[in-house]
């Protein structure tokens, strides 16, 4: 691919993919060359300001020539029915999350990629940003020593209407409500994001989940609200709170690590604070110092990686074996929550 544009096909056109086409608009080397939805309006809106072709099909937009990768971001029951024809026909894929809905799907795609010599990506814009990577320097340096406790929590106020359209509103047809087109509800569509930042963070998979949802507020069949207790690989434990809505409250997606000699926070607001237990560079021990790191957009840096593994024909920075770890624990979750017991991983 090198020494020309890539060309992107986006297939569904609702909020996410707004924000994946920002980042094509950001980045040399790529374009948007077609985009398909079944509601044509929404990818005319992303298509013709870019002078992109409009679909009116699957295999229309999967038959046109100009495009090199298809980035999937369509309900949760569809993505990897639709990422499996893409990658048939021939072109690399970017899937938003969770990639699939069950493990043996989403084995099977990478099957698929890796019989045609393909590049499969999942969007994980979290792990990518600036406070994400800086605290994961700190941590493999070993400024807070060796991982003992991890929060996570993931506090919103979602609107009512969310559970039909999303945030953006831009497509209303329900498919968040529903358990067999959703998949899940808080903990699938937000805290898995936070999931796989914390492997990201510690290098440390989830080996056993004891949980607990409800659906407390919203008018849907999946849950709205979680708490979960995990273990992780090498003796750590982790705490998940996730609650989609807390009255009043603004998007605290907030992520806390306590090490055997400091703590590090990822308040949100693209912030880190650290209290390292000795002196580590210019931070003092024993008192926190909050850093700020530089700006990163998380869908940028996720294209901009699938980029590159595109063009060098290497493994993207973002795969299916991340997909598969975050999707293990939600699906580890949900079965504790459904019978009462713990529940043991299996290893990757």
């Amino acid at each position: 691919m090198s020494g020309r544009e890539l060309g992107m096909g986006v297939a569904g056109c609702g909020g996410a993919a707004a924000d994946l086409c920002r980042a094509i608009d950001a980045l040399p080397g790529c374009r948007l060359a077609a985009a398909f939805d079944p509601v044509t309006p929404l990818a005319e809106d992303l298509a013709r300001p870019r002078r992109a072709a409009v679909r009116r099909s699957l295999a229309a937009l999967l038959a046109d020539p100009a495009v090199d990768a298809v980035y999937v971001a369509v309900p949760h029951h569809l993505l990897a029915p639709i990422a499996r024809q893409a990658l048939e026909s021939g072109r690399h894929v970017l899937a938003e999350k969770p990639m699939a809905l069950d493990l043996a799907e989403l084995h099977a795609l990478e099957k698929t990629a890796a019989d045609r010599d393909l590049r499969l990506g999942v969007v994980f814009p979290l792990r990518t940003t600036g406070p994400v990577r800086a605290a994961r320097e700190l941590i493999a340096g070993g400024a807070i020593g060796e991982i003992r406790m991890v929060r996570i929590q993931t506090v919103i106020d979602k609107p009512a209407a969310y559970w039909e359209s999303g945030l953006s509103g831009r497509v209303a047809d329900g498919w968040r409500s529903r358990r067999a087109t959703a998949g899940g509800g808080v903990v699938l569509m937000n805290t898995l994001h936070q999931l796989d930042a914390v492997r990201r963070l510690t290098g440390l998979d989830v080996t056993r989940v004891s949980a607990e949802i409800a659906t407390l507020t919203a008018t849907a069949e999946v849950e709205d609200a979680a708490g979960a207790v995990l273990r992780l690989s090498g003796g750590a434990l982790a705490t998940l709170t996730a609650y989609a809505h807390s009255p009043g409250a603004a998007v605290q997606e907030s992520i806390e690590i306590d090490g055997s000699s400091g703590r590090i926070d990822l308040p949100g607001a693209g912030v880190v604070r650290i209290r390292p237990g000795k002196p580590w560079g210019e931070l003092p021990a024993g008192l926190w110092s909050s850093l700020e790191p530089p700006v990163l957009d998380g869908y940028a840096e996720v294209l901009a990686g699938f980029l590159r593994a595109v063009r060098d024909g290497t493994a993207p920075p973002i795969g299916p074996r991340d997909a598969a770890a975050a999707l293990a624990t939600v699906l580890s979750i949900y079965r504790s929550a459904e019978t009462g017991r713990s529940v043991d991983l299996d290893p990757l």
